[in-house]
């Protein structure tokens, strides 16, 4: 192994595989410091355990919230407003209404989410939550921290101008999938962060 370059040569095959890439030979960088995470993100202990989090913040907010408040308003507005003015209920225009609704629903929690969310890893005398959302609100999933083997970086989807988009995983006797959201200073802190309590 060579941890500075970032590779790794195994002796039964002779391939070359990158360190960073291997959930086998995943290892935290020499330097990384948990105490000292990147804006948005923090690692708070106490006796009873720790937790781990970053923000979902993102530049994208600052289209998307105006987007989902003009669509929102001028769709539902013209649907549903109309018939509130006009006093005028009309079944067809209220069914062709309902796509407009999800919609509204859809984008509002994703711009709020890259706007005010978090993400973080809680765990509290052996008993973990993953828990992604916006203050108090928000999915949440349980777990044992003893059943966790390793942290993984996953390839789970691509974006627009098809490059790859990351999520993390707690990796043991389940596969527990998280955190897309984060900008890469924060996934990489989220990621180094979790190896180095395992």
């Amino acid at each position: 192994m060579n941890v500075a370059q970032d590779v790794a040569v195994c002796a039964e095959c002779d391939e070359v595989i990158r360190l960073s890439e291997s959930s086998k030979w995943a290892v935290v960088p020499e330097g990384f410091d948990i105490n000292d995470p990147p804006p948005g993100a923090w690692f708070r202990k106490n006796e009873e355990g720790w937790e781990i989090g970053a923000s979902t913040r993102s530049y994208i907010a600052l289209f998307l919230v105006p987007f989902t408040c003009v669509w929102s308003g001028l769709s539902l507005g013209g649907i549903y407003g109309s018939q509130i003015f006009s006093g005028e209920f009309d079944p067809s225009l209220s069914l062709f209404g309902i796509p407009f609704v999800v919609g509204t629903i859809f984008l509002g929690t994703f711009a709020l989410i890259t706007s005010i969310g978090r993400v973080q890893v809680t765990v509290r005398q052996g008993k973990g939550v993953i828990f992604t959302g916006i203050g108090r609100l928000g999915y949440k999933r349980k777990f044992n921290w003893a059943d966790i083997e390793r942290v993984e970086e996953k390839a789970d989807a691509h974006d627009s101008n098809g490059r790859r988009i990351f999520t993390l995983a707690l990796v043991g006797k389940v596969e527990l999938r998280f955190a897309m959201m984060p900008n890469a200073p924060r996934k990489a802190f989220l990621l180094n962060g979790l190896r180095s309590l395992i």
